[in-house]
């Protein structure tokens, strides 16, 4: 009998997106690459699965080009600049890296199935379910956050690309804490640590084309690590790595983007390969080794010295952090390295860098099980204003100054506004009339006036950026925070005292006019 099979470098899984911007037809690792210059996106439904795949897609990349080696920075940077300039893969050099691995690139492969581990038939004494797999589905008795009715007495198959996009989001944003039990060597543990990408926003450049952005995907190899035996990827490996022994150090491409998984996954497919039925979901690792730091993340400093990947926010919008993508790295805040990589100094086409734009894969969520809510953006291109040192071009430093006045006019509104809407909806609610007695909390103007404050300040802050000439958004930003603010209030002000208060906050709102004039002044 016939072995299930799905293989990766053939089978459709991966979707893209055409040049004008429709969706195209659902492709094969191969096609992808050889035909990434025809393409301008592949982007998964499933925003965690698209920020593993794009690292999994980078290090494939570094490897068919030769990219996953140093032989020092600027000599790198040139080898990077003749590959933009051929502008597509070699078809032979794609084939060469892929035909040998073909088995290790197979979804269901019996002894090595792409990315998982087949050990795990044998030592979890049960298996997980497929709705463990599936994001967004209720597994045993955890509730629903992401939607869906899901339960484990009927639970739905996935067809093989979705079961390879759910593998992919459990590797790099699984949960820590309690999971299936799994027995190595005698040693029973049923707890695992959190993924590597849990919980956090990943930054990717975009270039003009599925091809650029591939390339400008690959950080730069460690140059302190050149002339040791760079680490190999899971589908490399000769051997499965030993579950309780010391974790090797991350080296190489393949130790900083896909050897951080803390999860082992196993998928159980139908006898006709046409499905995925069951799953295993359970620990990696007994040992953590001290990750490398992420290239395509903000990282933090702690009060102890200790530098963290900034975590993930859905409230907040990926504009907002604009100015900590394109400055310098501080002592506190530290831009993603790879963007440190794409100034002007790194030898790019200068068309591309004027077009190179960013895209944000994020998911809100803590470090067990509780996931609230995953989203992906993209912005215009702005990483042509990336600050490079201190003697930056003056055409970067003028739009790093424009970013951050309307940055800082737009938060400083939004300030106003929810401690207008607070303090209005206190003092309509107080008996004592919001100076002390019952406490009336926030009420529902707060949520509902912020979230139609800041949707709207989005469309602002990108129409005064991209604008050249603009000297700053002036009171455009007052004017947004009234127009939400009277939304929210309007019809509740038939009551005297509910109007009253309502009016009271409304003008000290418009306090902020004559100021939000002076501070366009003073940034031009």
């Amino acid at each position: 009998m016939t072995s299930p099979s799905f293989d990766l470098t053939a089978e459709p899984w991966l979707p893209v997106r055409l040049p004008n911007g429709t969706a195209g037809p659902t492709v094969g690792l191969r096609e992808l690459l050889c035909r990434a210059h025809e393409l301008s996106d592949v982007e998964l439904p499933l925003p965690p699965a698209s920020a593993q795949l794009w690292r999994v897609l980078a290090l494939i990349t570094a490897r068919v080009t030769g990219l996953d080696t140093s032989e020092g920075a600027s000599e790198w940077q040139q080898r990077r600049r003749e590959i933009l300039d051929a502008g597509q893969f070699s078809e032979s050099d794609v084939d060469a890296y892929l035909s040998p691995l073909k088995e290790r690139f197979d979804l269901f492969h019996p002894e090595r199935p792409w990315l998982q581990d087949p050990r795990l038939r044998e030592e979890c004494a049960k298996s997980s379910g497929v709705n463990k797999l599936a994001w967004g589905r209720t597994a045993g008795q955890n509730q629903v956050w992401l939607g869906g009715h899901h339960h484990d007495l009927d639970p739905v198959p996935l067809s093989p690309d979705e079961a390879s996009w759910h593998l992919l989001a459990t590797l790099g944003y699984g949960p820590s804490g309690r999971c299936t039990s799994r027995t190595v060597d005698g040693r029973s543990e049923a707890n695992s640590t959190a993924g590597p990408l849990r919980g956090t926003v990943s930054f990717h450049p975009m270039g003009r084309n599925l091809f650029e952005s591939l390339v400008l995907n690959i950080p730069l190899p460690d140059e302190e690590a050149e002339g040791e035996v760079p680490e190999p990827a899971p589908w490399e490996r000769d051997r499965l790595p030993d579950p309780l022994g010391l974790p090797e150090e991350a080296t190489g491409l393949a130790g900083l983007l896909v050897n951080q998984f803390r999860h082992a996954v196993l998928l159980t497919p139908s006898t006709d390969g046409a499905q995925v039925v069951d799953a295993y979901v359970t620990w990696a690792f007994r040992e953590r080794q001290v990750s490398p730091t992420d290239p395509h993340l903000i990282h933090l400093t702690s009060k102890d010295g200790r530098k963290y990947a900034r975590p993930a926010d859905a409230s907040r919008a990926v504009w907002r952090d604009l100015e900590s993508l394109l400055a310098e790295s501080t002592q506190e805040r530290f831009r993603p390295e790879l963007f440190t990589q794409l100034t002007s100094r790194a030898r790019l086409p200068l068309e591309l860098r004027e077009a190179l734009r960013l895209r944000a894969f994020g998911f809100d969520q803590d470090g067990q099980t509780r996931d609230r809510q995953w989203f992906t953006s993209r912005t215009p291109a702005v990483l042509r204003w990336l600050q490079e040192s201190s003697d930056s071009a003056e055409e970067n430093t003028r739009a790093l100054t424009r970013i951050r006045a309307t940055h800082e006019a737009a938060e400083r509104s939004g300030r106003r506004l929810r401690d207008a809407l607070t303090s209005a909806w206190k003092e309509s609610n107080s008996p004592s009339g919001g100076t002390g007695g019952t406490e009336t909390g926030t009420g529902p103007w707060l949520r509902t006036g912020t979230a139609r404050y800041w949707s709207t300040a989005e469309e602002l802050f990108w129409r005064t950026v991209m604008d050249e000439d603009s000297t700053g958004p002036g009171n455009d930003f007052i004017l947004l925070t009234l127009r939400a603010y009277d939304e929210v209030t309007a019809s509740y002000c038939f009551r005297p005292r509910v109007a009253k208060a309502v009016e009271q906050h409304r003008r000290r709102l418009l306090d902020g006019w004559s100021r939000g004039r002076n501070d366009e002044e003073d940034a031009a």
